[in-house]
C-alpha cells in the first residue's frame, strides 16, 4: 500500500489513469442505473423512471444514462410504449442540451422534475392524438408524469447527496427519505422477474426494511417501510395492499430491534400478515408470506456485519445538537477573550496619549505653561515678549541646566536683565518649578509606558492570539465523527463487548483517535487483532493496536492511527572551550498528533549567559508545542519572554523542523538561524532563509520553508559554528551516505571541530534525521 502512494505522487501519468478510471467507472454507474430505473413499470406498462434518471444525472454522465434507458425501454413488451419513451427521451435531452448553459436554470432543484414532466405529458398527448382522446388515458398518462417528475426529484436529490461532502451520521431526514425512495424505485424494476410466483423486487425491498429497522430503530423501519409501501404498490393494482403492510411491519421491526434480528423478523411477518389478510384473497396472502419468509431468511442468515453503515444514517441527532451548541460556547468565550487581551496594546497607547495631553513633552512646553500661567494677565506681557523678545527667550534658555542640576529655580537664576523687568518674577519661578516636577513625572511615566508597550503589551497580545488559535482550531479542525461512533458501538455490541462510551475524534491535522471504554472486559479476553481490523474498517483509516488500561472494572481501549513514517533521529554536540555550559541547546519530540519537531536554539555567544538564552528559548517553545500551540503563536511568547528576562540585550536563534510522519512533508521554520541540509532523491541542497533572531525587536516571525521526502532522505539541521569553516564538505558527507543518523552527526560535529584552524572556537550542535518506513506497516 505504501509503495502505491509513492509511486502515485511520483506519477502525474498514472494518477490522469486514475482520473480516467474512476470517469469510466462512474459512466457504467449511470449506464446501469439507466437500464434498471427504465425497467421499473408502475400500473404494469407504464415506465416513467428512465425518463426521470436521465434528467437527474448530471450532464457529462446524461449519455451514459440515455444509452441505458434506451436498452432498457427497447426491452419492455410494447413497440407503442418503447417509441414513446425514447421520443421522451429525445425530447428531454433537447431541452437539456439547450439550457445547460443557463447556471441559474440547470441548478434549480425543480429543473429535473420540471422537464421531466414536460417530456412524459407531452408525449402522452401526442399518443392520444394517435389512439384517440379518452379520459382514463388523460388521467394515466398525468398519473405516470406526476410519478416520473416526482422520481426526477428524489433522484436528483440522490445524486447531489453523494457527490457532497456530509458524512452519513449528519444527512437530515428529508435526504435520508430521498436515498430510501430512490432505492425503492430502482427495486421496482426487479418485482416482474419471479422464481416460481415469488417476485425478487418484494423480496429484496423487505430485506432492505428489515435491515433499516434493525439498523435505524424505529425511525429506520418507519421511513423504509412507507417508501417501499408505496413504491411496490404502484406495480400493480392487486399489491395496493403493500402500502400498508410495508409501512406497519416496517415500524412495528424497528421497534422490536433491540431484542435481535429474528424478533425484528417475527415481528414484520406477524404485521404484514395481518394487514394482508384484508385482501381477502388468500392466495395473495399465502404469497406474501413465502415472500416475506424469504426475506426474513436473507436478513437473519447474512453477516452479522452486514448492512453497519446504515446505523450511522438513522443515528440520533439530539447529542449532535447538543455536542454543537457546547462547542459554539466555548469558540465563542475563547474569541472574546483573545479580542480582550489583543485590546491590552490599545489601552496602553490611550495612556501615553493622555498623559501627552496633561504634561508637558519637553523643555520648551515647561517654560511655555510656566509663562502661559502667570504672563497672561500681565501688563507688561507686550513689552518682554515682542519688543524684548530675543532676551526674554535667553533668559529661559539659560535654566536648562539648572534645573537638570537642582531640580528647581530661584528668582536669581533668571537673568539680571529678566529680573528687573519682570513684575511677577517671583510667581514666574514657581511656575516653572510646578511645571518642571510635572515634566519630570512624564518622563518617568514615559519609560514605564514604553516599557508596557514593549513587553506587557506584547505579551498579552501573545495570549490573545493563542486564545484566538484555539478558536480558529475547535471551528475549523477539530471534531468529533459521531457516525463513526454509533458504527464501532454497534460492532462492539456484536462482538459480544458492552460500550460504555465512544470517542472518535479528529484533531486540526486531521488524525484520528478512538477511545472506547467498556464495562466487565478483561484484558486477556480482547481480540486486539480484530478489533484493530474492524475499527481500520469503519473508520476508514489504519489504526495501530490499541493501548489497554484496567480501572476499577471498567476497560478503556485507545486507538491511534499507524503512521507512515518513522525516523531515525541523533545529535551531537561539541561545547566551546571543552567547557561545562553549552550555548547551543536541542530538542526533539513527537507533538501527539504524528509530527516529529525538532529544535536548535543558539543563544548569543558562549558559556553561562548565551547557555541561559539558547535553553530558555528551546525549553519554552517545546513545551507550547506539545501543549498544542501554533508555532507562530509560540514563537511569540518565546520573544517576549527574552525580551522581559533582564535589562540587557538577550537574543537567541531558532531553528524548528516538524516532520509529518503520515505525508512525509517537513517545514523548516527560521528565526535568525543557519542553514539546513537536505539529501533528497540522491540530490543535497541546503535551504537558507533571511530572518532575525528572538529578543531583539518586539514583532519576529518565521521564515518558512517546505519540502515533501520518502524513505532514505536525510535532513541534517546545525548551529553556526558547524559552518564556520564552510559547507560544501558537509553536502560532500551527506551525498553518498548510509550508515545510522547518530553516525552522520558524530562525523559531522568531529570534522566541523577539527577544521577551526584561525584559533578560535565555537559551540558547535548538529542534529540528523533519516526517514524510514514505519515498522509494521504491511497489512495484518
Amino acid at each position: 500500500m505504501r509503495e502505491l502512494v509513492m509511486r502515485i505522487r511520483g506519477g502525474c501519468g498514472q494518477a490522469f489513469g486514475n482520473i480516467a478510471s474512476r470517469g469510466a467507472f462512474v459512466q457504467i454507474v449511470y449506464f446501469i442505473s439507466g437500464f434498471i430505473a427504465s425497467r421499473a413499470a408502475v400500473f404494469g406498462s407504464y415506465a416513467p423512471f428512465g425518463i426521470s434518471i436521465m434528467a437527474a444525472a448530471p450532464f457529462k454522465n446524461m449519455l451514459a444514462s440515455v444509452l441505458g434507458a434506451a436498452i432498457g425501454y427497447c426491452t419492455i413488451s410494447g413497440t407503442g410504449n418503447t417509441i414513446r419513451y425514447v421520443t421522451a427521451m429525445i425530447a428531454l435531452a433537447a431541452i437539456r442540451w439547450t439550457l445547460n448553459d443557463i447556471a441559474r436554470i440547470r441548478k434549480s432543484k425543480l429543473f429535473a422534475p420540471i422537464i421531466t414532466f414536460m417530456a412524459l405529458i407531452a408525449t402522452g398527448l401526442a399518443m392520444m392524438s394517435v389512439s384517440g382522446f379518452s379520459g382514463r388515458s388523460m388521467v394515466l398518462y398525468m398519473i405516470e408524469a406526476v410519478l416520473g417528475s416526482s422520481g426526477a426529484y428524489f433522484l436528483s436529490r440522490t445524486i447531489t447527496i453523494s457527490y457532497g461532502t456530509k458524512s452519513l451520521g449528519m444527512l437530515s431526514i428529508p435526504e435520508i427519505s430521498c436515498l430510501v425512495l430512490s432505492l425503492c424505485i430502482m427495486i421496482l424494476s426487479f418485482s416482474s422477474i419471479t422464481i416460481g410466483s415469488l417476485s425478487i423486487g418484494r423480496i429484496l425491498s423487505v430485506v432492505a426494511i428489515l435491515f433499516c429497522a434493525r439498523y435505524g430503530s424505529i425511525s429506520g423501519g418507519a421511513i423504509a417501510g412507507i417508501s417501499a409501501g408505496i413504491v411496490m404498490s404502484l406495480s400493480s393494482s392487486e399489491m395496493s395492499f403493500l402500502a400498508g403492510s410495508y409501512a406497519f411491519g416496517g415500524l412495528m421491526a424497528g421497534m422490536f430491534s433491540t431484542a435481535g434480528r429474528l424478533a425484528s423478523a417475527i415481528a414484520f411477518i406477524l404485521c404484514n400478515g395481518i394487514i394482508s389478510m384484508q385482501t381477502g384473497d388468500l392466495t395473495l396472502v399465502i404469497l406474501g408470506l413465502y415472500e416475506v419468509l424469504a426475506a426474513s431468511l436473507i436478513f437473519i442468515i447474512l453477516p452479522k456485519d452486514t448492512g453497519r453503515f446504515l446505523g450511522a444514517i438513522f443515528m440520533e441527532k439530539d447529542s449532535d445538537t447538543r455536542c454543537e451548541g457546547l462547542r459554539r460556547s466555548v469558540i465563542m468565550r475563547l474569541d472574546f477573550a483573545s479580542k480582550a487581551l489583543s485590546d491590552v496594546s490599545s489601552d496602553v497607547e490611550d495612556v501615553a496619549q493622555k498623559l501627552a495631553e496633561v504634561v508637558s513633552p519637553d523643555m520648551s512646553g515647561v517654560y511655555k505653561k510656566a509663562v502661559s500661567e502667570t504672563c497672561r494677565r500681565c501688563g507688561l506681557k507686550t513689552y518682554c515678549w515682542e519688543r524684548e523678545h530675543g532676551a526674554t527667550i535667553a533668559s529661559f534658555d539659560c535654566l536648562d541646566e539648572v534645573l537638570r542640576k537642582n531640580g528647581e529655580v530661584t528668582e536669581d537664576d533668571f537673568r539680571q536683565d529678566f529680573r528687573k523687568r519682570c513684575c511677577k518674577i517671583h510667581e514666574m519661578a514657581n511656575a516653572v518649578n510646578r511645571n518642571y516636577d510635572n515634566y519630570i513625572t512624564y518622563e518617568a511615566a514615559q519609560r514605564r509606558v514604553d516599557e508596557v508597550r514593549a513587553v506587557v503589551a506584547g505579551q498579552f497580545c501573545g495570549l490573545g492570539e493563542i486564545l484566538g488559535e484555539m478558536a480558529e482550531e475547535y471551528e475549523s479542525y477539530e471534531k468529533f465523527d459521531t457516525d463513526a461512533a454509533h458504527r464501532i458501538s454497534v460492532m462492539m455490541k456484536d462482538e459480544g463487548y458492552v460500550p460504555m462510551d465512544i470517542s472518535c475524534r479528529i484533531d486540526r491535522l486531521g488524525r484520528m483517535s478512538v477511545e472506547i471504554e467498556t464495562a466487565d472486559t478483561e484484558r486477556s479476553v480482547l481480540k486486539r487483532s480484530v478489533l484493530t481490523r474492524e475499527v481500520s474498517k469503519l473508520c476508514g483509516r489504519r489504526f495501530e493496536n490499541p493501548a489497554v488500561t484496567m480501572v476499577n472494572g471498567r476497560c478503556r481501549i485507545v486507538f491511534s492511527e499507524r503512521p507512515v513514517y518513522d525516523v531515525d533521529i541523533a545529535t551531537a554536540q561539541h561545547i566551546c572551550g571543552n567547557g561545562r555550559l553549552c550555548g547551543d541547546h536541542f530538542k526533539y519530540f513527537c507533538d501527539g498528533m504524528g509530527r516529529m519537531v525538532a529544535v536548535i536554539s543558539d543563544g548569543m555567544g558562549t558559556g553561562g549567559r548565551a547557555a541561559v538564552d539558547g535553553s530558555m528559548a528551546s525549553s519554552i517553545i517545546a513545551k507550547l508545542i506539545k501543549a498544542g500551540l501554533g508555532f507562530d503563536c509560540a514563537l511569540k511568547v518565546v520573544n517576549s519572554a527574552l525580551m522581559v528576562k533582564s535589562g540587557d540585550e538577550s537574543l537567541a536563534t531558532l531553528d524548528v523542523l516538524s516532520f509529518d510522519m503520515f505525508t512525509g512533508g517537513i517545514e523548516l521554520m527560521k528565526a535568525g538561524a543557519p542553514m539546513t541540509f537536505i539529501r533528497k532523491g540522491g540530490k543535497v541542497f541546503s535551504i537558507e532563509s533571511p530572518s532575525l533572531p528572538v529578543g531583539i525587536l518586539p514583532n519576529v516571525e518565521f521564515s518558512y520553508s517546505t519540502e515533501a521526502l520518502l524513505p532514505g532522505d536525510i535532513v541534517v539541521m546545525l548551529s553556526d559554528g558547524a559552518v564556520a569553516t564552510g559547507e560544501d564538505w558537509i553536502a560532500n558527507i551527506i551525498r553518498n551516505w548510509n550508515k545510522s543518523s547518530q553516525e552522520l552527526a558524530n562525523l559531522i560535529t568531529d570534522e566541523a571541530t577539527a577544521r577551526r584552524s584561525d584559533g578560535h572556537d565555537d559551540d558547535i550542535t548538529v542534529l540528523t534525521m533519516i526517514v524510514q518506513s514505519a515498522n509494521g506497516d504491511e497489512d495484518e
